[in-house]
């Protein structure tokens, strides 16, 4: 009996040093999901620009994106197009179309590993350079005319990310993405009899031009060089500066990853 319980505690000590041995080679690099990643989600968009309408304009929008990892030893980078775009979009009886589109490149450090609940926590942080535009077809109908106000502006923007990657076991891993404007080059439709003495493009800090992008998701690993997530995804742009814009989506997010 002494000699099975022996036997029972040497198996149970090496497994979990192999298991240890196993989490202990993991680094910043090798759990990172590098490759080319294809994403598709769903969910809802509210916007308000003051140039055309004080009234908010809200509905459903689809999300796309297309993006390409890569670490060169120890440091890596990202880049990234976001497309949004929906017919969908009204305010009691008027509608409107909207799209956006948005390119990320990040540079992405590591900047450290703490653990909690008994598994590693990999933290990275580095800067952006983020290029926002969007567009805005409001559809007013005028006795014998059809009248299509457009509005439009863009965010370029210098900025800062940070991530999270925190793996459970081999085929799952929760994931946290937190990016965000400082500085940004910025431009919109204004009018020009309330703003004669301003000027569209400016420079703007955060404050006056907020670009926000937060992403929180599960990934699984059904093999080696494939994984799937499911996350949400929000989003929110602001020009707080001449006529007031506001646009924020929040939306469901599935994503295919291929390593290569």
């Amino acid at each position: 009996m002494k000699l099975r319980i022996n036997i029972l505690f040497y198996v149970v000590s090496s497994l979990i040093t192999i298991q240890t041995l196993a989490q202990d080679t993991l680094t910043h690099k090798s759990v990172f999901p590098t490759g080319i990643a294809l994403s598709y989600g769903q969910g809802s968009y509210s916007v308000k620009d003051e140039y055309i309408s004080k009234e908010k304009y809200t509905g459903s929008i689809p999300y796309y994106s297309i993006e390409w990892v890569r670490f060169h030893n120890q440091n890596g980078y990202r880049l990234q197009f976001e497309y949004w775009k929906s017919t969908n979009i009204s305010n009691n009886n008027v509608s409107a179309e909207v799209q956006q589109f948005n390119f990320n490149q990040d540079f992405i450090y590591p900047i450290g590993r703490f653990s909690f609940l008994a598994h590693p926590v990999y933290a990275y942080l580095g800067p952006s350079v983020q290029v926002f535009y969007y567009e805005i077809y409001y559809h007013f109908v005028a006795p014998g005319t059809f009248i299509t106000p457009t509005t439009f502006g863009t965010i370029g923007s210098l900025g800062i990310n940070t991530e999270f990657l925190y793996p459970i076991g081999n085929k799952f891993a929760m994931e946290g993405l937190l990016r965000s404007n400082l500085v940004s080059f910025t431009s919109k439709n204004i009018d020009e009899q309330r703003f004669p003495h301003e000027k569209s493009p400016a420079l703007l800090s955060v404050v006056s031009a907020t670009k926000i992008d937060c992403d929180l998701l599960m990934r699984y690993y059904p093999i080696k060089r494939l994984s799937l997530s499911l996350g949400y995804k929000f989003e929110l742009s602001r020009i707080n500066n001449w006529d007031n814009y506001v646009g924020a989506s929040s939306n469901v997010v599935f994503t295919v990853n291929i390593k290569i």
